[in-house]
């Protein structure tokens, strides 16, 4: 089983190697691996498609230290790198970057359960299920959702003074991003109506369900546009937009800014106070757009 998933692995490798744009992308930013298993660190670095720079660490200390060092944004930890589970160093890795991202890589037998369930109430971001959940596409797909729950810990502060049903809409437009969203798929998950949904938003001074989806693929977008090597037409992509023309309407429609200025003042935190400021939703009212942006 084993040979067969690394040759797949070694299949995807070939693919990537194939498109014409992977030799011009540079590693912008670093992603931490703690991963003593080889093939998992190569899995990763399949997945991550040279994006950014994967480097390996020893131990938890080394992990602490390049972070310090280094603009990591990203680390894929195995928490029982050094045989029974290790939360403390990830509890101190969280309090001390508040903002990193991180990622738990590891087998998951009954046994473990107790202890991944204590991993996600540290704070992870994603988990990967080793012989399950790491071929490269499927990682690619679980490490932009932890990066997106990244982001969404930006609004943290703002969350506080929002009625449980307001803070779990945002945190699914912003954390979910990535997927094909529908205020229906919205209302269903938080079991309430839409008309409830609004008016919870609304007395928050927030946007209607269906421009929350917007501005939570534009949250995300202001991210995926820090990196200075991604495109606009790239980002479109990754988020579901129907064209890059579609999503540069979106930001001059929303933001009133290009992608290059949205990058240029700052990318997800602009993004967030634009989100955050009541008037950026007067006289803002749904229409066939936004259907198409969510």
């Amino acid at each position: 089983m084993s040979v067969l998933r690394d040759a797949d692995c070694h299949l995807h490798v070939l693919a990537i190697a194939n498109d014409r744009d992977f030799y011009r992308k540079i590693p912008v930013g670093i992603v931490a691996a703690l991963l003593p298993n080889p093939a998992r660190l190569f899995r990763l670095r399949a997945a991550i498609r040279g994006r950014h720079a994967v480097e390996a660490c020893t131990d938890w200390a080394a992990v602490m230290r390049l972070c310090e060092e280094q603009p990591v944004h990203l680390a894929v930890l195995d928490v029982f790198a050094s045989g029974g589970m290790s939360l403390e160093p990830l509890r101190q890795l969280k309090r001390r970057f508040p903002r990193l991202s991180t990622v738990v890589y590891v087998d998951a037998s009954a046994e473990r359960a107790h202890d991944l369930f204590d991993a996600g109430r540290s704070g992870v971001d994603g988990l990967i299920v080793a012989d399950r959940d790491d071929d490269p596409r499927a990682m690619a797909v679980i490490l932009d959702q932890a990066e997106a729950r990244g982001v969404a810990a930006q609004l943290r502060s703002a969350m506080g003074q929002w009625r449980p049903l307001v803070r779990d809409a945002v945190l699914i437009a912003v954390t979910r991003a990535h997927e094909r969203l529908t205020t229906d798929t919205v209302t269903r998950t938080l079991s309430v109506s839409r008309r409830i949904l609004a008016r919870q938003l609304a007395d928050a001074s927030l946007p209607t369900p269906q421009r929350l989806l917007t501005w939570g693929r534009l949250i995300v977008a202001g991210h995926l546009l820090e990196d200075t090597e991604r495109s606009a037409d790239g980002v479109a992509y990754a988020l579901h937009f129907p064209s890059g023309s579609a999503f540069r309407n979106t930001c001059q429609r929303y933001l009133k800014a290009t992608p290059s200025e949205i990058r240029a003042h700052g990318g997800a935190a602009w993004v967030i106070s634009r989100f955050l400021n009541p008037a950026s939703h007067e006289g803002m009212v749904d229409d066939e757009h936004d259907e198409v942006a969510a």
